[in-house]
C-alpha cells in the first residue's frame, strides 16, 4: 500500500469539517484516558507523575495534550480513565481533581470512558488492546490518540485499518503516536530531502539498541490476564516485540523520508540473555526491508546490556546521505539549506506539538488523520519480525491482503483483546525461547 507525496509530506491526511461540537467556539476539550502507565500518565518512572523538587511533573499523553491545549489558549478537562488495574485509574483521577468514580478497571473499563460525555479518548493501553478500543470509539463518534503501535499482529492491522476508513468517513480525528512527523527537527529537513537534496535514495540503515528492558515477575495473586497486562512488553502477542513497539519510530522515518513502505523483509533474531521464564520475545532482531527499485533498509533492534547502541535512521542518496534529525551531508561538500519556515512558531517539544497539531485540527476543521500512515509503519514493524521469527521471507501483501498466505491468519496471537474481556484464564504463551525460525509457527 503506498500514499500520495502529499501525506507523507504533511504526516496527515485532511478530512473534511469536524462535527459541530468541536467548532472554533469550543474551547474545554473533554478526554477520556485509557491506560494509565508509561504513555498515558507517567513521567519517569513515577505512577501518574511525581514531585520534582516541590513541582508536580505530569507525564504521558494526558500531559502533552493538556500542555498543547495551553499553548493553544485552551484547555483540556479529563472526564474518565480506565486501566486493567483500577487503582491506576484511580491515581490519575485523584492527580487531576476528577471523582474516583470515573475511574474504571478491568479489560472492559475502556467501555465505560467512551460512553461519557468526552470528546477525546486517549489510547494508551500495552499495543494488543489499541485495535479493538479504537473501533469502540469511532464506533461512538470520539475522537482519538491512539499510541503506536497499533496492531502486534497481522489481524489487527487489518482491524485497524477497517476502523480508519470508519473514522473518515464520520470526520473523526485520529492522532498517532509517531511523534516524529509533528518534530522540529525532523520537519525542517523533510523538504529538502524530497526536492532532492541528496539525490535519490539508494540505501538505508535503521538502529535501535540499548540496554535490557523493566521485568515485572509474576505475583502470588496474578490471573494469567493480569500477568500478561503487567508484564505485557515480554510477549510478542502483548507488544509485538520491540522492533515493533520500539522501533517503529525509526522505521516510520525511513518510510516517510523514503516516500514509500517496503514490499518485504528478511530478517533474523535470536535470544540469549533474556531471563527465563520471562516472555516469548527476542533479545536481538535484524531485517532487510525491500522497498523496491534496488532500495534496501537494514534494521537493527537489540535489548541487551554492556553493547554498542546505535539509535536513529540513516538514509544514503545518489548526492550525500542524512542522519534524520541529525545533519545532512553532500558529497559535494555543498551545504544544505533545512526548511526553517516549515517550523516557525512551533515548539520544540514534539509530544507537544502532535497533539497542538492534533488539536488546532479538532478546532479549524482541518482534522487530523493518521491511522493508515501508523497503521502502515506497524505493518512494515510487524512484517519484519515475523520475517525474524519464521526465517521465511514475508511480503507485505503477505500480512495484509493474501489469504492464501501462510501469514495472513496463521501467525496471528491465540488470543485477541476480547479474549480478556471474556476470562481472566487467557491462554499462557509457553516462555522461553518463542519461536524457532525455521520449525515453528507462533
Amino acid at each position: 500500500m503506498e500514499f500520495s507525496r502529499r501525506q507523507f509530506m504533511v504526516g496527515a491526511s485532511v478530512l473534511a469539517a469536524a462535527p459541530a461540537v468541536l467548532g472554533d467556539a469550543k474551547k474545554v476539550f473533554k478526554v477520556g484516558l485509557v491506560g494509565c502507565g508509561g504513555r498515558g500518565c507517567q513521567w519517569r518512572g513515577g505512577v501518574c507523575g511525581q514531585i520534582v523538587d516541590g513541582t508536580w511533573r505530569g507525564g504521558g499523553a494526558i500531559h502533552d495534550i493538556s500542555m498543547a491545549a495551553k499553548r493553544l489558549g485552551c484547555t483540556v478537562q479529563l472526564v474518565a480513565a480506565a486501566d486493567f488495574d483500577r487503582q491506576h485509574a484511580v491515581d490519575v483521577c485523584r492527580r487531576y481533581g476528577v471523582d474516583e468514580k470515573m475511574a474504571f478497571g478491568g479489560a472492559d473499563g475502556y467501555k465505560n470512558v467512551i460512553a461519557t460525555d468526552c470528546d477525546i479518548v486517549l489510547l494508551c493501553t500495552p499495543p494488543i488492546f489499541r485495535a479493538r478500543h479504537a473501533a469502540a470509539c469511532v464506533a461512538a463518534g470520539k475522537h482519538i490518540f491512539a499510541e503506536k503501535p497499533i496492531a502486534t499482529d497481522p489481524r489487527g492491522i487489518r482491524e485497524f485499518l477497517k476502523t480508519v476508513a470508519d473514522a473518515k468517513a464520520k470526520n473523526l480525528s485520529i492522532l498517532s503516536g509517531t511523534l516524529h512527523r509533528h518534530s522540529n527537527r525532523f520537519l525542517k529537513q523533510i523538504g529538502p530531502i524530497r526536492t532532492g537534496a541528496i539525490g535519490k535514495i539508494m540505501a538505508g540503515r535503521v538502529y535501535r539498541c540499548h540496554g535490557s528492558m523493566w521485568v515485572r515477575p509474576r505475583r502470588p495473586e496474578d490471573t494469567n490476564a493480569s500477568y500478561l497486562a503487567n508484564n505485557w512488553y515480554h510477549f510478542w502477542e502483548m507488544s509485538g516485540d520491540q522492533v515493533t513497539e520500539q522501533a517503529i519510530h525509526e522505521v516510520d522515518l525511513a518510510n516517510w523520508f523514503i516516500g514509500r513502505t517496503p514490499i518485504s523483509a528478511f530478517g533474523m533474531g535470536a535470544r540469549w540473555r533474556r531471563p527465563a521464564g520471562i516472555g516469548d520475545i527476542y533479545d536481538e532482531i535484524a531485517i532487510d526491508y525491500d522497498y523496491g527499485e534496488e532500495l534496501h533498509v537494514s534494521t537493527f533492534g537489540r535489548h541487551m546490556d554492556g553493547c554498542a547502541n546505535p539509535f536513529g535512521t540513516r538514509l544514503v542518496g545518489t548526492e550525500g546521505e542524512i542522519s534524520v534529525g541529525g545533519k545532512i551531508k553532500r558529497f559535494d561538500g555543498r551545504p544544505v539549506e533545512e526548511d526553517k519556515a516549515a517550523i516557525a512558531g512551533r515548539d520544540d517539544n514534539g509530544l507537544i506539538m502532535e497533539h497542538a497539531d492534533f488539536l488546532s485540527g479538532l478546532l479549524s476543521g482541518n482534522l487530523v488523520n493518521e491511522g493508515e500512515q501508523v497503521a502502515m509503519s506497524t505493518a512494515t514493524c510487524v512484517m519484519g519480525t515475523l520475517a525474524a521469527y519464521s526465517g521465511r521471507q514475508v511480503k507485505m501483501t503477505d500480512i495484509l491482503s493474501n489469504e492464501k498466505s501462510e501469514f495472513f491468519n496463521g501467525w496471528n496471537s491465540a488470543f485477541t483483546a476480547k479474549t480478556f474481556e471474556e476470562t481472566n484464564d487467557v491462554p499462557l504463551p509457553k516462555e522461553g525461547f518463542g519461536v524457532v525460525p525455521g520449525k515453528e509457527t507462533v
